[in-house]
């Protein structure tokens, strides 16, 4: 099951520097219906127990800045404190499985 979890801007860069297993960054608004579905596709996928870090850009635009976040939702997956890929846009559960494979190539 897929643990969602909310961050600031501190407690992310804390998570990516201590966390050593994978785990998703995404970068949403609060205003963003492809954030919201993306969020629900993500809970509900058939996944590993990967965490999902939620970042509001609106709240933490210097750090979704930091990422390279041009457009909402992003999603990053993080390896070992390393971000190995990144997708914009609303995922279909297709997409979302070919990155969960990348995982397994880090």
């Amino acid at each position: 099951m897929t643990k969602r979890i909310a961050l600031d801007g501190d407690a992310f860069e804390r998570r990516r520097r201590e966390h050593p297993t994978p785990w998703f960054g995404v970068f949403v608004a609060p205003w963003c219906q492809p954030c919201e579905r993306l969020l629900a596709r993500l809970s509900a996928a058939a996944t590993p127990d990967l965490d999902v870090a939620v970042v509001d850009v609106d709240r933490e635009p210097q750090l979704a800045e930091r990422y390279g976040v041009r457009g909402t939702p992003t999603l990053c997956l993080f390896v070992d404190g390393e971000m190995k890929a990144m997708r914009v846009g609303g995922l279909s559960e297709s997409q979302l499985m070919a990155l969960y494979a990348e995982i397994d190539k880090s």
